[in-house]
């Protein structure tokens, strides 16, 4: 059994998201897609966090294809939202299965520094988005050897494979900025999310007059 797992802060949602997500499912058959909301984010402060529901129904929204299951288990959660505890309680309950943890190359450049990252690595196999430019794949190699030991000539080894999937160029920090100035984000947000953040009035949105 071979399950994704995908989560983040997903504050809001979007397309550069999904279109990471879609890129990891045309190039493995997974049996099971996690997307999983984090309660708070560990690594970082967020001053404009919508609210954990919120979140999650803007999720169901983003990735509303049915091979995909939004995730409560993070929020619902008491302790922190720690990636390895996730990845601990996939494992008890399908011990048999192969888990694939999704990320971007971001990400992937501070993994380092995950709660128990040499743990991760030995229980999941890292899915990182990689442009197919030789530079930015050479700097993912630097790293992976430097920082995880783990020495890559191609796009894959043990416990690591990079994922042709070019990324859209923006930040959930600065589409949150665009949607409360105001200026169009319909380029990088899922129809349906866009209205949820209208309607919920999110991360100051406000109509355009």
């Amino acid at each position: 059994m071979k399950i994704a797992l995908y989560g983040g802060t997903f504050n809001p949602p979007h397309l550069g998201h999904v279109r990471l997500l879609e890129a990891a499912c045309r190039e493995i058959a997974f049996d099971k897609v996690l997307i999983v909301p984090d309660k708070r984010p560990v690594h970082k402060i967020c001053e404009d966090l919508a609210l954990d529901e919120e979140r999650l129904e803007m999720c169901r929204l983003a990735f509303s294809d049915p091979r995909y299951e939004v995730s409560r288990m993070e929020i619902d959660r008491k302790s922190d939202s720690y990636t390895v505890l996730t990845v601990r309680e996939l494992d008890a309950r399908y011990p048999h299965a192969e888990i694939f943890l999704l990320m971007g190359s971001d990400m992937f450049l501070s993994f380092h520094k995950w709660y128990h990252y040499r743990e991760l690595l030995e229980r999941c196999t890292l899915l990182v988005a990689a442009r197919q430019n030789a530079d930015d794949l050479q700097v993912l190699r630097s790293y992976a050897f430097s920082r995880l030991r783990i020495y890559m000539q191609g796009r894959t080894a043990p416990h690591l494979r990079f994922l042709d999937a070019e990324p859209l160029e923006i930040s959930s920090s600065a589409l949150r900025e665009a949607i409360r100035s105001g200026r169009d984000t319909s380029r990088y947000l899922p129809q349906g999310v866009a209205h949820y953040i209208q309607e919920k009035g999110l991360y100051g949105y406000r109509t355009q007059r």
